[in-house]
Parts: structure tokens; sequence; C-alpha cells
């Protein structure tokens, strides 16, 4: 019950707008192809306001946290050598943007409205794992401490806001380009 009831605030959150500014609030899922050489998925919450200077042109700022997960990756090490070693790795990760919101479609009925956002976004991950094991394993060998990626890229989404009832409901989904990264997510400190 609890999963089937975070699965429908994730995919369907409620909007608050007036006439002049729009805030969504509800779930949001992130899926990254490589981080630390693996798929990983990231869950939890976001934001975003609107504020529209016309009918139908905005700025749009986003926030999204993300709980942290548990997910198999790659850690880098050095000895004589620079080299890699698989480790559990946890944490979450935050998401700023920033950017230009556009309504497509606004019918006069109000029962339905799709907008497209252009944003930069700044994705930042935090990870930790155990490196006990691995200093006794790899002998000799400098293990970084903890991870941490950095992501700026551009972001471009499409949302839909309908009507159910008196009740407003949001649904929104997009793709992040990241511009000349030749490593995904190879940003450790």
């Amino acid at each position: 019950m609890k999963r089937s009831l975070f699965l429908i605030f994730l995919f369907i959150s409620l909007p608050l707008f007036s006439q002049n500014f729009r805030l969504n609030i509800g779930g949001t899922q992130s899926l990254f192809s490589n981080i630390n050489n693996r798929k990983v998925s990231f869950y939890g919450i976001n934001a975003g306001y609107s504020y529209y200077f016309y009918k139908k042109f905005g700025l749009y700022l986003g926030f999204s946290h993300y709980f942290p997960t548990v997910y198999y990756g790659k850690v880098k090490y050095w000895d004589q050598e620079y080299g890699t070693a698989p480790a559990y790795i946890t944490g979450g990760a935050n998401d700023f943007e920033a950017g230009l919101k556009l309504k497509i479609f606004d019918p006069k009925s109000k029962k339905m409205e799709i907008n497209t956002t252009l944003s930069g976004s700044l994705f930042t991950h935090k990870g930790k794992y155990d490196k006990e094991p691995f200093l006794r394993h790899y002998e000799g060998g400098t293990f970084l401490p903890d991870i941490a990626n950095m992501v700026k890229s551009l972001y471009v989404g499409v949302e839909a806001i309908f009507k159910a009832g008196n009740i407003p409901l949001f649904i929104s989904g997009g793709y992040n380009f990241v511009p000349g990264q030749k490593t995904p997510f190879d940003d450790w400190r």
C-alpha cells in the first residue's frame, strides 16, 4: 500500500497557482545510465516555481532532493598505477534548475495546460563507502575519500496540468543534455 501511494505521489503532484505564478510540489525520479560505472535511479521530492511575465512566457526555478540509495559502483585508488575497485556506494543527491518556461497549449476552458521548460541544471551527488576492506586487500593503495559528483547540464522538459473535477494535477518529464563531458560522472574529491 505504501509503495502504491508513493508511486501515485511520484507521478502526479498538485500545483498551486494564481494569475502570475505557479508552485508544483511532488515526487521525482532520475535515472542515470552511467554514474560511477553503473546505472542508478534516484527517488525524491521536487519543488518547481514559475513566474509568468506575460500570459505564456516566464521564469522557472526548480529544486529536487533525492533520498540516499545504495548501488554497486566503482571507486578509484592508486598505488603504482591508477585503478578502480567495485564497492557498495550509498548516497543521495540534489538538483538545482533555473531557466525559462513557455505555455504551448492553454485553452480557455482551463481543463488542460501544456508547458515546456528550458533550463540549466546543476546535479550534485555525494556518496560514501566502507574503505577498510579495500585498504587490507590493496595493500599500499590509497583510496580517495568520499565520492562527489557534480554534473552541469541543459534540461529540456514538458509538463501537463489537467483538472480532475476541481483539483489540478501535474505530470512532467524531461531529459538532461550533458555537453562536453567525456567520462560520465567522474568528478571525485
